[in-house]
C-alpha cells in the first residue's frame, strides 16, 4: 500500500514530468519570469545608487511596448450617451456597483465615447446636498455615485490623489480595470501633449502644472489652483525631416520624450507649456482623449442643457419596442457632427420621460422625442437585455456608421 502511494505522481501545479511545446514554453516563461522578478528585488535593493535607463533603453522599451491605432487624421465629430444611474439599484454591495460602473467606463473607453451624461429618471430629483462629499458611498444618491466613479476612471493615475482627497477611501478602486487608452500621455508628431492639474501660481500672468513629468510645467496664463487642464508641451517638436515610428506612440515613447526634453531643457526649472481646449488633441490628431461627464436632473435636461451649442444633431434611443437595427436603416442615418445614444434602465426610457414634468409627451410618444428608436438587438434570448450590454451591442453595432457619417 505505501509503495504503491509513493508510485503516485505527485499532483502539481507545475507537472515537470509532462513535456510539449506549451508546456516547455511556459516553464521557459516562468524561468524568464523568475529570473526577471529577482533582477527587479536586487535593483529595489540597491536604492542609494540607482541607475536610470538610458534614453536608447526608453526608446528600445517604446518599440517593445503595446501600441495603439494611429489615427490618420483629426476627429471633429463626438458621441454621446446618457443613461440613468438607477441601474445600479441591482446591485447589492458597493463592489458590484463599481464593478459595474468600471465595466460602463471600459465600454465608452473602447468605442471613443466623448461624453457620459447620466440622467435621474425619478421625479423627486438629484440628491445634491452631499455633491462632491461622499457622493461615492454607497448609500449615496446612485446617479452621483455613477458620476463620481466614472470621473475617477478617466483620471489619471498621476493624478488621482491630487484631485480626489477621498482617494485612499476608495477602498473599491481596487476592483476597478483602469482605462488604458492613449489620452492624457500623447506623442504626436508635432508636440506632446498632457493632462495636469494646477498646483500653484507663479505670478500674475503664469501657473504652475503638475503633469506627471520629470518637472512641473509653466503655463502662458494664471489658472485657479486644483484645476484640470490639458497642456501643449513645447520643445518636443520633432525635428524637419525627422520620421517618428507609429509604433512607438504610447507611454514608453511618452518616457523617452520626457529624457529628450530634460537634456534640451537641463538648464531651465520648468518645462513650458501653453494650454488648450480638451477637444483640441482629438481635432488635431484623432486619438481619443477621454469622456466628459454631465448629470442631469432629468431626461428633458439631457437635451437642453448639451455642451454644444446646436445641441445633438443626431439623437437614437435605444428600446426592446423600437425598430430593429439593419444594414438599411443604418444606411438612412443623415451626417451628424454630435451623435447621441440614450439608454433607459430596467423599465425603459419610458419611465423617465413619464416622470419629467417638463416633457408634454406621454410614455406612449417617447419614441417621438429621437430621431431614431431602435432595437439593437432583435429576436433576443433573454428576456432583458441589461443596460450596460445593450450599451456594448448598441455602440459596436454602429461604429463603422458613425465613423462613416461622422463629420
Amino acid at each position: 500500500m505505501d509503495d504503491h502511494h509513493n508510485k503516485k505522481r505527485k499532483k502539481t501545479y507545475d507537472n515537470k514530468e509532462r513535456s510539449g511545446p506549451e508546456y516547455e514554453a511556459s516553464g521557459e516563461r516562468a524561468r524568464k519570469q523568475h529570473n526577471s522578478n529577482n533582477y527587479r528585488d536586487n535593483t529595489n535593493r540597491d536604492e542609494s545608487n540607482p541607475k536610470p535607463l538610458s534614453l536608447q533603453q526608453q526608446q528600445h522599451a517604446a518599440h517593445l511596448a503595446f501600441s495603439f491605432p494611429v489615427p490618420e487624421k483629426g476627429r471633429n465629430w463626438t458621441v454621446s450617451i446618457a443613461l440613468p444611474g438607477s441601474i445600479l439599484d441591482g446591485s447589492l454591495t458597493v463592489e458590484l456597483k463599481t464593478y459595474l460602473v468600471g465595466q460602463i467606463a471600459r465600454a465608452c473607453c473602447m468605442f471613443n465615447v466623448d461624453e457620459i451624461i447620466i440622467y435621474n429618471e425619478s421625479a423627486k430629483g438629484l440628491q445634491k446636498e452631499n455633491l462632491g462629499k461622499d457622493d461615492y458611498l454607497p448609500k449615496s444618491d446612485p446617479n452621483l455615485f455613477m458620476g463620481r466613479v466614472l470621473q475617477y476612471l478617466e483620471t489619471p493615475l498621476y493624478l488621482r490623489k491630487l484631485l480626489f482627497p477621498m482617494h485612499r477611501d476608495l477602498k473599491f478602486a481596487g476592483l476597478l480595470n483602469p482605462l488604458d487608452p492613449p489620452h492624457h500621455v500623447h506623442l504626436d508628431e508635432r508636440s506632446l501633449y498632457r493632462e495636469g492639474v494646477v498646483v500653484r501660481a507663479k505670478d500674475e500672468r503664469s501657473s504652475i502644472v503638475n503633469c506627471g513629468m520629470r518637472k512641473e510645467v509653466l503655463i502662458d496664463r494664471a489658472v485657479p489652483t486644483g484645476v484640470r487642464v490639458t497642456v501643449k508641451i513645447a520643445g518636443a517638436e520633432r525635428k524637419k525631416g525627422e520620421k517618428l515610428d507609429k509604433t512607438a506612440k504610447n507611454q514608453a515613447a511618452v518616457a523617452a520624450m520626457e529624457a529628450a526634453l530634460e537634456d534640451k531643457l537641463a538648464n531651465q526649472k520648468y518645462f513650458m507649456g501653453t494650454v488648450v481646449s480638451p477637444k483640441t488633441p482629438r481635432e488635431e490628431t484623432g486619438y481619443y482623449w477621454g469622456y466628459q461627464v454631465r448629470l442631469a436632473d432629468a431626461i428633458s435636461k439631457v437635451f437642453t442643457e448639451s455642451p454644444y451649442a446646436d445641441g445633438y444633431d443626431l439623437s437614437i434611443g435605444t428600446s426592446d419596442k423600437g425598430t430593429p437595427l439593419t444594414p438599411a436603416v443604418s444606411a438612412t442615418m443623415p451626417n451628424f457632427s454630435h451623435a447621441l445614444l440614450v439608454f433607459g434602465g430596467a423599465t425603459g426610457i419610458e419611465t423617465a420621460v413619464e416622470a419629467d414634468e417638463d416633457l408634454a409627451c406621454g410614455a406612449e410618444d417617447t419614441k417621438e422625442l429621437f430621431d431614431f428608436w431602435l432595437n439593437t438587438c432583435p429576436a433576443q434570448g433573454s428576456r432583458v437585455v441589461r443596460t450596460e450590454e445593450a450599451l456594448l451591442i448598441t455602440l459596436a453595432s454602429l461604429q463603422a456608421t458613425f465613423a462613416s457619417q461622422g463629420v
